[in-house]
């Protein structure tokens, strides 16, 4: 509502008529889906639905403008892959629904020293490397351009990538607009998950996405929304890899890891 410019007194009227929905809520739904139902009924009643289109649009030319960078790194990485996955996990410090301040550079300066404290890189790379087909299931703005270094380098290999962005805004999470801002359209077949719910719900998400889900070989789950909602479902199983950098200490401690590290796990 910050972002939004609604004033304090309408604030709190939001936040009372809130509570009534919230105590409904199911224990038994993940907290990205619950999240998203608290969201949207926020968006529903402040009359604004993408409260975070000027902070993406802000997110991507920051990225953007790193880009040279980025590819800079990976023309004198020696492990190519390695150096695009470490890359596309720094871009998920990018989330303004957890960190309204976060600082790229360091994030990157952390991946590329640190890297992961769960590092499931060998079974990917092995996994990778005898498949065609590779679905990327996106996060955030911004962090868009940083997955978009990771599917340039997958093309390279002959893969098949398919790009998944949030079909409508929820949060700062990339929508087809910034796909076709950010250029990784032109990299990568790109589409929408059907759903505007934070993660991957599968109850949401419509039967093309599920359809693509089932026929990729290998699946990279970015973030912690995509890791809370796909994390125990069958559908994953030998399929999907996680990455992300916990940034909730639930998260944390569900991983068996500290705040702040990045994790690439196979589901």
């Amino acid at each position: 509502m910050n972002h939004a410019g609604i004033d304090e007194d309408k604030q709190h009227e939001v936040l009372y008529k809130l509570m009534d929905d919230i105590k409904n809520y199911s224990r038994e739904k993940t907290p990205a889906e619950n999240s998203s139902l608290a969201l949207l009924k926020t968006y529903e009643l402040i009359g604004n639905y993408d409260p975070y289109k000027a902070a993406k649009l802000r997110s991507n030319d920051l990225a953007l403008g790193m880009y040279p960078k980025l590819r800079q790194m990976m023309d004198a990485a020696e492990d190519k892959l390695d150096c695009a996955l470490r890359i596309a996990v720094a871009g998920n410090v990018i989330d303004l629904g957890i960190n309204r301040d976060f600082d790229i550079s360091e994030a990157l300066r952390h991946s590329m020293g640190i890297g992961f404290t769960i590092n499931h890189y060998e079974e990917f790379k092995n996994k990778i490397s005898a498949v065609q087909k590779i679905m990327i299931i996106g996060d955030n703005s911004g962090e868009i351009v940083f997955d978009k270094v990771l599917a340039e380098y997958l093309k390279t290999l002959g893969k098949d990538v398919v790009y998944v962005v949030k079909e409508k805004p929820i949060l700062n999470d990339a929508t087809m607009e910034d796909a076709v801002y950010t250029g990784i359209d032109k990299v990568s077949r790109v589409i929408t998950n059907g759903s505007g719910y934070l993660g991957t719900s599968l109850q949401t998400v419509s039967e093309q996405f599920l359809e693509e889900f089932r026929n990729s070989d290998v699946v990279l789950a970015k973030g912690q929304a995509n890791y809370e909602s796909l994390e125990n479902e069958d559908i994953s199983r030998g399929k999907v890899f996680f990455l992300l950098r916990a940034k909730c200490e639930r998260v944390a401690e569900s991983l068996g890891v500290k705040l702040l590290d990045m994790v690439l796990m196979s589901g």
